[in-house]
């Protein structure tokens, strides 16, 4: 089937899915009873009313007073603690340890540092998943039933995320998802701060031709099932941003690769590899070097684990990452990312590969228990808190606001960041690539 056919059956399955999509409820909160005013003293004791009187008691604990009293404090273990879950896919063949590590460490952080939330100690509640849908749908399934847990993190990878987003977003429970899939950004209650594979296609089209001027390019497409269905949509997204994809070469899971890639067309202004896994990219890049191509050279963000970034074999690269993770020259907020990872984190803690996502999140899911009113927070009111969402103090993003433009409710972050790989290190001389979901529009049909 070409890569056209194949397109117009994704867009009607889309635009199917588009017209069915029921639109999301709104929240009231109750408005606060008002506080009847004290007693007017009698005249024949006005020295002594005042000092007996005890109307100033309340005053002492307005509702906003311990986010005040604990900020640079520690949270106090005495209190009842608030709960973050997490589906962490930490098993099997795709594993993301880093995604679990980042966010550890930043509870530890708010917890020592920022009075956790409001006072109350966070959790982190974490259901390990591996590469079958089914263990994604049990963790989903866990915390639709956990009543104390009323903001989930949600690391499945493709697949995975869909099913597990799916249910928690069907039963209103707050969800930080990975955007892997266009549904991602259509299904009601689901939010994404995260462009997944289809907004970051477009920041890879735009950032090639405006910043690195490119009009042919080959696409290297990982020999997967997960990630075959996007060719149609890469080959679209392409062409709308002035880009002609000439090819696409399938890469396997072998560790020499240079076979395939030496098939591809050196003439093309770039290559773009769209892979599975470091190992994966690590291949791709050795048989890069033995083809010698000195072209435009871009790869997912599933290639910029730190490992490999730092090995150097990327060195020359440029691609996106979901937020500015730590990049050599990312200024005072980079180093305080790396001040709490450094201090909080673990062996698995890492700056990189979905390492800077994972710190967003966490920020986020803080955010939400404190505006959903911290340890009297339901579901309900965090769920609300996520649809309304906006801040521009999230460390390493750009500023976020939720929903996304119609239809793309789920779109929420609008600006992945393009580092540069050079000296085995993440750089940013471009910045922010605005990424605007409108202009995917056009693959609705």
């Amino acid at each position: 089937m070409s890569p056209k056919s194949s397109w117009r059956m994704l867009a009607a399955v889309l635009l199917a899915f588009a017209l069915i999509a029921a639109a999301c409820g709104d929240d009231e909160d109750d408005a606060p009873a008002a506080v009847e005013p004290a007693p007017a003293a009698p005249a024949e004791e006005p020295a002594d009313e005042p000092m007996e009187e005890p109307a100033e008691e309340p005053m002492e604990e307005p509702a906003e007073e311990p986010m005040e009293e604990t900020d640079s404090m520690m949270a106090d273990e005495s209190l009842e603690p608030v709960k973050i879950g997490l589906i962490a896919q930490v098993e099997e063949l795709m594993a993301f340890p880093e995604v679990t590590a980042a966010i550890q460490a930043y509870v530890d952080y708010f917890n020592a540092e920022l009075g956790g939330a409001n006072g109350h100690p966070i959790e982190l509640e974490v259901c390990g998943a591996g590469d079958a849908v089914e263990s994604h749908i049990a963790c989903a399934n866990e915390f639709v039933n956990a009543d104390d847990v009323h903001v989930v993190i949600n690391g499945g990878f493709l697949s995975n995320s869909i099913a597990s987003g799916t249910i928690l977003a069907e039963a209103g429970k707050a969800n930080l998802g990975l955007g892997n899939d266009f549904i991602d950004y259509l299904t009601p209650n689901l939010y994404n701060f995260d462009p997944g594979l289809p907004g970051l296609a477009q920041v890879f089209f735009v950032f090639a031709k405006n910043q690195r001027d490119v009009s042919t390019m080959s696409l290297f497409l990982a020999d997967d099932p997960a990630i075959a269905p996007f060719e149609p949509a890469l080959y679209a997204i392409g062409e709308s941003n002035g880009i002609t994809i000439t090819e696409t070469i399938y890469l396997g899971f072998e560790p020499d690769l240079t076979g395939p890639v030496s098939a591809a067309d050196t003439g093309n202004e770039g290559w773009l590899f769209v892979l599975a896994d470091g190992a994966q990219c690590t291949a791709a890049a050795n048989g890069v070097e033995t083809v010698g191509y000195e072209g435009h050279l871009f790869g997912n963000d599933l290639c910029l684990s730190q490992d490999l970034v730092e090995s150097g074999e990327l060195d020359g690269w440029a691609g996106p990452i979901v937020s500015s993770a730590p990049t050599v020259d990312g200024g005072a907020e980079i180093d305080e990312i790396n001040r709490v990872l450094d201090t909080y984190g673990g062996a698995d803690v890492q700056t990189s590969g979905l390492g800077g996502w994972a710190v967003g999140q966490a920020v986020i899911a803080r955010d939400l228990l404190i505006a959903g009113g911290g340890a009297d927070a339901t579901t309900e009111s965090v769920l609300a808190a996520l649809s309304t969402y906006s801040s521009s103090d999230v460390p390493g993003f750009p500023d976020v606001s939720c929903p996304g433009p119609d239809p793309w409710a789920g779109a929420c972050n609008t600006s992945p960041l393009m580092v540069t790989i050079e000296d085995g290190q993440m750089t940013a001389p471009d910045g922010f690539t605005f990424l605007d979901f409108s202009q995917l529009n056009f693959l609705l049909g």
